[in-house]
Parts: structure tokens; C-alpha cells; sequence
């Protein structure tokens, strides 16, 4: 009886056991299962966040490239504001003197057709051949000075956008991506190739000061015209005569004042197209996209230098001034 109560008991821990190392097992399978479907999900969202920093990577990378791009455009729209000043300032330029010199030369042919000589006789032989000469000299001076820069202001409107073409905003922006990736510390930004200013100073500037010239030897023959007028109008009065030219003289000195506006005109620019203004520390990019272009061609001061246009500057500022 005790026997078959131990046996009895001893099947039924061994069916409990049984049982609870099945459901134990179950437990364990379930536990395994919902373990590797965590480590699906963990390599998933692991998968998940590298292609989330390689995007990343990739936008940080082009929102570079963009920013260099906006700083090429930035650049790019600096050069082209300068060239649209260089060529309304020398349009200007050519506009006042072309000006200024058509009325010398109408002002001095229009006084010699409604001359009237009268019943003047020329006892020296040398009065009439004098106002003749100084008559000539300042519309002949004062006209080849219009002509000169009538072609002139037609060559800069002609040629002044052509430097701002899309082939050379191609090349410049192609520029500025050579600098961008292929940065230094020390380096400076790109600069067009040509501009409106490399193309004065070696075609333009020599023309220019030709007829600066030509304008400032025709204002000492008006002057000269004039006086030998007076002389032609008051023969019979020599105090007017000579207070007609005393005054002509002083006008003529008084022109002396403005020295300094005629040598600043002629003046070479210092502000060349290679060199600083004064020496900057690299300080890294972006602000390295700020400093002063690096030009490739020669300065401003060598381009005029070479074309020899540096010979009339004396001159021209002496008829002028009248000094």
C-alpha cells in the first residue's frame, strides 16, 4: 500500500515536472522567438540609421556645394556691378568732354560766320592770319576731341557687355569650383578672365588721353581767338583792346585752379587689378570668399605702361590748366 502511495506520488511529480519543463520550454521558444524578431527590428533600424547619416552626409555635402555656389553668384554679381560702373563712368567720361568740346568748336565757328570784319584794316599784315589760324586750330582741335570720343562711347556700349556673357559666367563659375575644392589657406578668389577694365587700359586709355589732350590745347586757342578778335572788333580803341585781353589772360591763369580735377582725371588708377590695397591675413573659407580676387593678368599701371600712354599726361594737364 505504502509502495504503490510513493509510486503514485512519485508519477505524479514526475507528470507535474514533465509539464513544467514543457511549459518552460514553450516559454523559452516564445522568449527566443520575440528575441530575434528585437534583433530583426535592431538590425533594421541599424540599416535605418546608417542610410540616415549617409543622407546626411550627402545633403551636408550639397548644401556645401550650394553654399560655394551662392558665394561664386555673389562673386560673380560683385564683378558684374563693377563692370556695369567702369562703363557708365567712362560713358560719362567721353559724354562731358565730347560735350564740352562741340560747343568750344560750335561756339568758335559760329563766331567767325557772323563776324563782322567792318571797314578793318590790317596795317601788320599779321592780325587777320592770326584769327584764321587760331580760329582753325580750336574747331580742327575740338572736333578730331568729338570724334574721338563720339567712336570711343560707341565702342564701350559696344563691347562693355560683352565681358558679361554667359560663356564668361560659365568660365568664372567653373573657376570659382576649381578654388572651392582645391582651397588652400593663402588662396583668394578667382576673377574673370577679361573685364571691361583690362580692355580700356590696353585699347582705350591711350585714345582717351589723346583726346584729353586735344580738348586742353583747343581751350588756350579759343582764348587766343578771342583776344586777336578783340583787337579785330576795337581797332580804334587800344584801352579796350588791351583790357579785353587782360581779362582773357586772367581767365586763362585761373584755370590753373583746376589743376588737381585735370591731374586726377589723367592720374594712372592705383587700384590695379593684381595687387592688395594692404595685406590680409588668410582667415579660412567662407571669408576667404571675401578677399580681393586673385587677377591673372597684369596690373592697370603695367597695361598702360606697355600701350606708352603715360607720355601726354604733362601736356594735356598744362593746355588745360593754362599754366
Amino acid at each position: 500500500m505504502d509502495e504503490r502511495l510513493v509510486e503514485a506520488a512519485q508519477a505524479l511529480l514526475t507528470g507535474y515536472d514533465t509539464a513544467l519543463n514543457r511549459q518552460w520550454r514553450e516559454e523559452d521558444r516564445r522568449w527566443r522567438t520575440e528575441d530575434m524578431c528585437w534583433r530583426q527590428k535592431e538590425l533594421h533600424f541599424s540599416d535605418a540609421q546608417h542610410t540616415f547619416l549617409e543622407e546626411q552626409r550627402q545633403w551636408r555635402q550639397q548644401d556645401t556645394e550650394q553654399r560655394h555656389l551662392d558665394n561664386a553668384r555673389a562673386l560673380w554679381a560683385r564683378v558684374v556691378e563693377k563692370n556695369r560702373r567702369d562703363v557708365e563712368e567712362k560713358a560719362e567720361q567721353l559724354k562731358a568732354i565730347s560735350t564740352l568740346a562741340a560747343l568750344i568748336s560750335g561756339f568758335a565757328l559760329s563766331a567767325f560766320l557772323q563776324f563782322e570784319f567792318g571797314d578793318y584794316v590790317d596795317k601788320s599784315g599779321a592780325v587777320l592770319p592770326l584769327f584764321g589760324v587760331t580760329m582753325a586750330l580750336t574747331v580742327g582741335l575740338e572736333t578730331i576731341c568729338v570724334i574721338i570720343c563720339s567712336l570711343m562711347l560707341v565702342s564701350v556700349f559696344k563691347t562693355g557687355q560683352s565681358y558679361m556673357s554667359d560663356e564668361e559666367e560659365a568660365e568664372f563659375m567653373q573657376r570659382c569650383r576649381a578654388f572651392a575644392y582645391n582651397y588652400s589657406p593663402g588662396d583668394r578668389p578667382p576673377a574673370p578672365a577679361r573685364s571691361f577694365a583690362m580692355h580700356w587700359a590696353q585699347r582705350c586709355e591711350q585714345s582717351w588721353r589723346r583726346a584729353f589732350l586735344l580738348f586742353g590745347l583747343g581751350i588756350p586757342c579759343l582764348f587766343a581767338n578771342l583776344s586777336v578778335a578783340a583787337f579785330i572788333k576795337f581797332d580804334k580803341s587800344l584801352l579796350a583792346e588791351l583790357l579785353t585781353t587782360g581779362v582773357l589772360v586772367l581767365a586763362l591763369m585761373s584755370m590753373g585752379y583746376s589743376r588737381k580735377w585735370s591731374s586726377h582725371i589723367l592720374e594712372t588708377e592705383r587700384t590695379e587689378l593684381g595687387a592688395d590695397r594692404m595685406p590680409t591675413a588668410p582667415q579660412g573659407l567662407p571669408f576667404d570668399w571675401h578677399r580681393r580676387p586673385a587677377f591673372q593678368g597684369r596690373t592697370l599701371s603695367q597695361s598702360m605702361s606697355a600701350g606708352g600712354v603715360c607720355s601726354s599726361d604733362g601736356a594735356a594737364a598744362v593746355m588745360v590748366n593754362g599754366t
